[in-house]
């Protein structure tokens, strides 16, 4: 091989090394922010459900609270 030969095929091979880190980084990032995002969701999720859950706890209280009681002293 000539020297041309030889250092296109390096030029080739170090392109492509590069253009593979950045194909990396690339979905490294995407999968990141997939995750965080589910993740997001996921405690938005378990928040909404805890606050429903404490006005259903709430009202049970209230209903129970506000049922006539009857003391006879006999």
């Amino acid at each position: 091989m000539t020297p041309a030969q030889v250092w296109a095929v390096g030029a080739i091979g170090g392109l492509s090394a590069v253009l593979a880190l950045i194909v990396f980084v690339g979905l490294a990032l995407v999968v990141y922010t997939a995750v965080a995002r589910l993740l997001d969701l996921l405690d938005a999720r378990r928040h909404r459900r805890a606050a429903r859950q404490a006005e259903g706890d709430l009202a049970a209280c209230q209903a129970i609270h506000a049922l006539p009681t009857h003391h006879d002293k006999t």
